[in-house]
């Protein structure tokens, strides 16, 4: 009581300037839950950015029915969170820049969406429901399969584009901040269409199309006068043949962006097993739905789309001093040096940190994968994730702000 009475006390820039800024996360957790008046102060100290609100990024959110957690790369360590705006019916489809985007599936035929920071318990709900056609229902499939934001919810007059691919993986929704209703763009008739990945980079909206092997490329300006019109910008890449095969609804074909340098990354991860059941999308395109065992990951491949040039073109590149975090509801690339928060991710450029799931019915728990690949040598290491495993198996994203924090911290 009487610790309690001396934090209670002390002046607000005190705790926030001598102690926050000195703490680990786990900490800023126990902290909040100590008494009203921390977890006020510690809430407004986040949510009004004067120190970063995920100071030990990169992060991977685990959520399954019962629990959610946060397990932080720097600390190799799991921390339990309380997040009570995330109801059992609820998913996390994305993150963007600290923010989870949440959507609520609990009324059929609709999906209410809305940003949630796990931080603070801060949520920003999207006024206008999501209205899925009849394909997007179906028994078995996601409402929605994933989301993207073009910003984190802003309130300065720019514009924030959100859109969701569909759980028919032929269906985008999008949405502009503050505006009346989402925007259905429908897939062109008597066409084969099978969406693997999408990303925004400032107004283009870049979506892998698994059926004509190409990027698409929407203008999300030009959803002002209705569904804005795909135009086919490039192939995907070609790979290597190896002994691997490219699964492409269970997250092996990333789309990735350098936030800072608005850069386009497309990431292959290859890999080899047994599959239980799958799906036939198309004659050449199938689908696993479960494995016999999770299969192994063989290797990474990772290209960057180049504008500079007269023809738009891939580069297969290394990422020398950046890294990457992959998994299949969110990827990104940065600089090593936005990694102020822990020394063995500075120095380890050229890296690729994956978090993904395969669906396994005879140890669910052993499709979760979290580990690192070196492009330097193809070398792997995997990072142990004790979590409960009562429940469904988590579905991991990475979290956490694409911006350089390092004059938040003072020492």
């Amino acid at each position: 009581m009487e610790e309690n009475n001396i934090l209670t006390n002390l002046p607000v820039d005190v705790l926030e300037l001598m102690i926050l800024n000195r703490l680990p996360l786990k900490d800023w957790l126990g902290l909040r839950a100590t008494c009203r008046s921390c977890r006020k102060t510690v809430s407004n100290f986040i949510e009004n950015k004067r120190c970063c609100h995920l100071p030990e990024l990169p992060l991977v959110f685990l959520k399954s029915k019962k629990s959610r957690f946060l397990y932080s790369l720097g600390t190799k360590s799991v921390h339990r969170i309380r997040t009570p705006q995330l109801g059992r019916n609820n998913r996390c489809l994305g993150s963007v820049e600290g923010w989870l985007i949440v959507g609520d599936l609990s009324e059929k035929g609709f999906a209410k969406i809305f940003f949630s920071n796990p931080m603070n318990d801060v949520r920003i709900t999207i006024p206008s429901k999501l209205h899925l056609p009849p394909s997007a229902q179906c028994d078995g499939k996601l409402h929605v399969s994933k989301m993207v934001a073009s910003s984190k919810p802003n309130f300065d007059g720019s514009d924030c584009y959100l859109v969701g691919l569909l759980g028919d993986d032929c269906h985008i929704a999008i949405y502009k901040l503050f505006d009346k209703s989402w925007i259905i763009v429908e897939p062109d008739k008597d066409s084969r269409t099978y969406f693997i990945d999408l990303e925004i980079i400032g107004t283009q909206l870049y979506v892998c199309d698994g059926s004509s092997d190409s990027i698409l490329v929407y203008d999300l300006k030009d959803s002002i006068n209705g569904p804005p019109k795909a135009k086919v910008l490039i192939e995907l890449p070609e790979i290597m043949p190896q002994e691997s095969s490219i699964i492409s609804n269970q997250g092996n074909i990333f789309l990735a962006k350098d936030e800072v340098l608005r850069e386009l990354y497309l990431i292959y991860m290859l890999s080899n097993g047994e599959v239980k059941n799958q799906h036939v999308v198309f004659d050449h395109l199938k689908t696993p739905t479960s494995f016999v065992k999770p299969p192994q990951i063989n290797i990474f491949e990772v290209f960057k789309l180049d504008t500079d040039k007269d023809s738009i073109g891939w580069q297969n590149v290394k990422l020398e001093d950046r890294v990457s975090f992959v998994s299949s509801y969110k990827s990104m690339v940065m600089s090593r040096d936005v990694l102020n928060c822990n020394k063995e991710l500075r120095i380890g450029g050229n890296n690729i940190y994956f978090a993904v799931t395969f669906p396994c019915p005879i140890n669910p728990w052993s499709g979760l994968e979290v580990g690192m690949f070196c492009l330097t040598d193809s070398s792997i290491k995997y990072f142990p994730v004790e979590t409960s495993k009562q429940g469904d198996v988590p579905y991991p994203l990475w979290d956490g702000d694409n911006r350089d924090w390092s004059h938040y911290h003072k020492h």
